[in-house]
């Protein structure tokens, strides 16, 4: 049986990627670390919005953070969240291609 912990974290980690914006962010930070005024021009979202998704994503543990002096830079916490990111892709485009 799965820790009540564990499946609680799986809950939060889905959540955060049920947004569209927030995979947005995501698939922007599969290509490496960047600043939060780095993604600002690329997603289009009021800088407090995009501060909120960001700091989600962190605490869903799929986002990781650190400080550059006056810059807070983001990337991809584990590099096995980018491989099941894009196994859940190919997956899904494996369904949709069969679909048709």
């Amino acid at each position: 049986m799965v820790d009540r912990k564990v499946l609680e974290r799986c809950v939060q980690f889905h959540k955060a990627l049920s947004n569209p914006v927030r995979l947005r962010i995501v698939e922007e930070l599969l290509q490496g670390e960047l600043c939060q005024c780095e993604i600002f021009p690329k997603i289009g979202l009021a800088q407090s919005t995009l501060s909120s998704y960001l700091s989600q994503l962190v605490r869903a543990g799929i986002l990781a953070e650190r400080r550059d002096g006056q810059r807070k830079l983001y990337r991809i916490a584990d590099e096995r969240i980018a491989n099941l990111l894009e196994l859940t892709k190919r997956t899904l485009q494996e369904v949709i291609e069969g679909s048709s």
